[in-house]
């Protein structure tokens, strides 16, 4: 799976790490044993881990994940799954890590409590750290993370995530510029962040300034954030601050020691941090040494790979890297990169038929190449500066072994900027006959200026059709320079398609079958043949979307080549001599947009007229046609507010992508229970804040919105400032990037299911063409129930052809995670995946008010005060408010209660009070802030000696010592008498 490397420590299959009362000591035997420096953990690969916690057992040996680690898409887990996880082996991350929907996750303090460095390598979407709708993650938890060294932090729409004011990234980036962090629970009132020490008034983390502001910094209520001395840099430091040594990253087990680094500011090699590779080993990646063979070893890995993208290691400047850079060639016996003399000569390898040159970000995937070793196939239709852009691209390329065939290249005007070409082998023809293939290129007026270029075509022949603007000289004249006039057969070039526009189709094709899919739909037509068969060379299919049923063949075409319509083209069907049905001419049509209306046309491509000029084809009329409906893309912009204490009213947009008629949405609805450690913090103590939860205000904005002129005797109206242009500008992009990011999120991490293989591209021509969809079963759902008995139930409710709805019914002052999905008016095809809003309700005015009065008892020393809890607070009840005071006097005493110490004592307790009349009144205090006073009562504290049980104790107390010492004195008399 991996191999050695210093810093972590094996473990076998039953990993003691996943066991929870295992995690301290394991991690104290990693520290031990690399302060030793006899520990070998391993290098693992990117991993990618969702649906479930199964490959989580692929991290267990892991000390540095050479790659990402992305964990997501758990919707089944539970608190109890991730309790019994954690791998304090994991110090380092090379490239990202991605968390995103993973349910029941609330820290990553035990999961990895001693992750250390993310360098970031490869980023995701210019971040390192990637933390997205993570709706039950509490805190990141994340203290042993000391350095992220490129990249920076995106935290966004995670609703119970707190301790985010307390993290000072500054000590961890380079930059915290980029970082984003919105949307998520963070703020004073919600979280109520307690760092370590702040139970006894002081919190016991270093404090720094971040956005003005000087605090505390932490990442959980039981870890600080580690900040090293400003002398340390981004090398680290000891548990005793002392410095590690300058080729440490991050942390070290002990001071100046370059074996003792946790990870390496350059490189490791054999167990030690050194700032280049010495002689006769390789930099890899950025971070590690290797040796020769190690490098070499990477590279026959993919020595017989068909995949492009696979690396093929090579040595340059002591590093071993993926390919050579520009000005260097491999030298296959010590797979070293040498410069070139002149130009490179730099082999592309055409992994299949041919390589297509539709675009300039396809022609740049050949930028200096000297030979194809393939066939080449130009179908350029636009573009700015193509000429230009293409010769930069092209213009070394000297051999093509295959062919070069030029397609319906509409922008091209001269083949002049393939200025190198000089040798078409033609070891592989287009239709096994043709090593140059020119077709359908309404603008090509020249093909090279002959008098300055020598191009030589070993083998096969020339194919000329349809170049309205090609002189018929200009064909003729190439066909003698590269040496094939010998070959050419007389129909490989159109004496009547060449160098005239004039072109004419006489028939009429029909279609005969249209099935729809999604995204994809497959028609056909009626046969077509001229009198000699030999001279259909196929049909051209045109299709384009088309909003309007108003367009025209030549709609979007121009001089310049362009045009609206994509154009495929279809082989003429196989003709039976053998009395058997002939086979339809037809086409599938792929990766089209769901719900989509199309126009299609299509038309013949003959290759001559006949001896007496008459011109041959057919041409089918503009029909429409529309792909079926599919699944929705998710809603937009979700929002949410309460405006009672039992209602929240929701409101969001209609998916970018409806993929049908979007009839209604499905609204699902689960209340979320309160964090129970909040009762076992004494909030009575000096520095714990409250943690009060205030509805959010409303998100939504509305500059026509008009707010009161509170100015006494002012009954005009004033309007919100209007935003700059800067401002809106500014709104706009940030806008826009949120959306590409969250698009190229869900494009990265949802892997969308291979399509069914078929044998026959018409194979299912008798069958509705489409996708089998899965049934979404939220469609039908109007609750659901736990899996058990601790779960809240989950509400559902499906909303009609509008964007809002009110949820009602709802428990006062109570947190509420709301899916939405949108649902088209096909049933069977389920809805879209969710859209995430949390809200809290109202809180009840009434609800922490306590109803019965105050009750006493005086059980010497102290008076017992009792009274009843509300019934249904808002949220939580925290603390109970005691206010009390002698009659007659002037100084009323205060107790706080802490709902801990109230359920121990059934109340509380009053002591070393004088006696007299006492008067009583409590208060509650919750989530939501204080309720009312109760009623005052009164209760009586008795003397302390005139009370009859104490007068008892006093006398009895007298009497008993007299009796002892009688009861001596006799003992002593009858001792002397004997």
């Amino acid at each position: 799976m991996g191999q050695d490397v210093m810093g972590g420590v094996g473990h076998p299959k039953n990993n003691p790490a996943r066991r929870p009362g295992w995690s301290a000591l394991l991690a104290a035997v990693t520290v031990l044993l690399m302060m030793c420096g006899q520990s070998h953990g391993k290098i693992c690969p990117s991993m990618d881990i969702r649906n479930n916690l199964t490959r989580f057992d692929d991290l267990e040996e892991c000390t540095v994940i050479e790659g990402h680690l992305q964990i997501l898409l758990m919707f089944s887990t539970q608190r109890e799954n991730f309790r019994e996880l954690s791998f304090p082996n994991l110090t380092m991350i090379t490239d990202y890590l991605l968390l995103f929907r993973v349910y029941g996750l609330e820290s990553l303090k035990d999961l990895f409590p001693n992750l250390t460095v993310i360098r970031g390598t490869r980023l995701f979407f210019n971040y390192a750290l990637v933390i997205f709708e993570m709706v039950h993650l509490k805190e990141i938890g994340l203290h042993s993370l000391m350095h992220i060294s490129r990249g920076s932090v995106r935290i966004e729409k995670n609703n119970e995530l707190c301790y985010l004011s307390t993290i000072d990234w500054s000590k961890i980036l380079d930059s915290v510029e980029d970082n984003y962090i919105q949307l998520n629970k963070d703020n004073k009132e919600e979280c109520g962040d307690s760092c370590p020490g702040a139970f006894k008034g002081k919190s016991s983390c270093p404090s720094t300034i971040m956005n003005t502001v000087f605090g505390a910094r932490c990442w959980t209520q039981d870890h600080c954030q580690k900040i090293c001395p400003a002398a340390c840099k981004y090398h680290g430091c000891t548990s005793d601050d002392q410095c590690c040594h300058s080729e440490c990253l991050g942390s070290c087990m002990e001071p100046s020691d370059p074996t003792k680094c946790v990870a390496c500011r350059n490189y490791l090699h054999e167990g030690k941090c050194v700032e280049s590779c010495p002689l006769g080993s390789y930099g890899l990646l950025g971070w590690r040494c290797i040796s020769f063979n190690e490098c070499q070893a990477l590279h026959n890995k993919c020595q017989n790979s068909t995949d492009s993208s696979c690396p093929r290691y090579v040595i340059h400047k002591g590093e071993c890297i993926s390919e050579c850079p520009s000005g260097y060639t491999t030298n296959s016996t010590t797979l070293t990169c040498e410069p070139c003399e002149g130009p490179c000569p730099k082999i592309c390898v055409v992994k299949e038929k041919e390589k297509v040159i539709d675009s300039v970000t396809s022609a740049q995937d050949l930028k200096g190449c000297t030979v194809i070793s393939g066939s080449l196939a130009i179908i350029i239709r636009g573009g700015n500066n193509i000429a230009a852009e293409l010769e930069a691209n092209l213009g070394l390329i000297e051999e093509i072994t295959g062919y070069l065939k030029i397609r319906r290249s509409y922008a091209l005007v001269s083949l002049s900027f393939f200025r190198k070409l000089r040798l078409i082998h033609g070891e592989t023809l287009e239709g096994n006959e043709y090593a140059f293939y020119a077709l359908d290129n309404a603008n090509l007026r020249q093909l090279w200026d002959w008098q300055k270029h020598v191009l030589k075509i070993a083998k096969g022949r020339l194919f000329f059709h349809y170049n309205p603007r090609l002189c018929l000289r200009e064909i003729n004249e190439m066909v003698r320079i590269v040496g094939a006039a010998s070959r050419q057969d007389k129909n490989d070039v159109a004496t009547k398609t060449n160098g005239d526009q004039a072109s004419c189709a006489t028939d009429v094709l029909r279609f005969n079958l249209i099935k729809s899919g999604f995204d994809k739909v497959v028609v056909k037509w009626d046969p077509y043949w001229p009198p000699d068969y030999r001279d259909l060379l196929g049909f051209m299919f045109h299709y384009k979307e088309a909003p309007y049923q108003n367009v025209t063949e030549f709609d979007g075409q121009d001089a310049c080549g362009s045009n609206s319509w994509t154009v495929v083209d279809v082989d003429p069907p196989q003709r039976t001599t053998d009395g058997k049905t002939p086979t339809t001419p037809g086409y599938l049509l792929r990766n089209l947009k769901p719900w989509t209306q199309y126009a299609i046309f299509v038309k013949t491509l003959v290759s001559s007229s006949d001896e007496r000029g008459r011109s041959y084809g057919a041409k089918s009329e503009i029909i429409y046609i529309r792909t079926n409906e599919t699944t929705p893309s998710v809603p937009l912009d979700p929002f949410s507010i309460s405006n009672t204490s039992s209602q929240i009213i929701l409101k969001w947009k209609p998916p970018s992508e409806p993929n049908g008629n979007v009839t209604h949405y499905l609204v699902f609805w689960q209340e979320q229970p309160e964090d129970s450690e909040l009762l076992e913090l004494d909030y009575c103590m000096k520095g714990i804040k409250l943690p009060s939860r205030v509805v959010s205000p409303p998100q939504e904005t509305d500059d026509s919105t008009k707010i009161n002129d509170t100015d006494e005797g002012s009954n005009k109206a004033c309007c919100s400032c209007p935003k700059s242009e800067a401002q809106i500008m500014l709104e706009q992009t940030e806008l826009a990037f949120q959306k590409t990011f969250e698009n190229y999120l869900h494009n990265v991490v949802f892997i969308p299911r291979p399509s069914r293989k078929r044998r026959d591209t018409f194979g299912v021509a008798n069958n509705t063409v489409s996708d089998q969809v899965t049934p979404n079963p939220l469609s039908n759902v109007t609750s659901t129930g736990a899996p058990d008995d601790l779960e809240p139930k989950k509400h559902s409710q499906k909303v009609w052809f509008k964007e809002t709805f009110v949820i009602s019914g709802l428990k006062h002052f109570t947190a509420y995670r709301i899916e939405i999905h949108a649902c088209n008016h096909e049933p069977s095809l389920g809805c879209s995946v969710a859209a995430y809003v949390s809200a809290r309700t109202m809180p009840e005015a009434k609800a922490d008010n306590i109803e019965e009065p105050v009750t006493s008892e005086y059980v010497s020393p102290y008076i017992h005060l009792m009274w009843k809890e509300p019934k249904e607070p808002n949220g939580l009840t925290i603390l109970y408010e005691v206010q009390y005071s002698r009659l007659g006097g002037n100084q009323e005493e205060n107790l706080c209660v802490s709902q801990k110490q109230y359920l121990q004592d059934k109340g509380a307790k009053l002591r070393s009070l004088h006696p007299g009349n006492y008067s009583v009144r409590v208060r509650a205090t919750s989530l939501a802030g204080n309720g009312s006073w109760t009623q005052t009562t009164y209760f009586y504290v008795p003397d302390h000696v005139n009370y009859p049980g104490n007068i008892l104790k006093i006398v009895i107390g007298p009497v008993l010592l007299l009796f002892a010492f009688l009861v001596t004195l006799i003992i002593c008399m009858v001792q002397k008498k004997k």
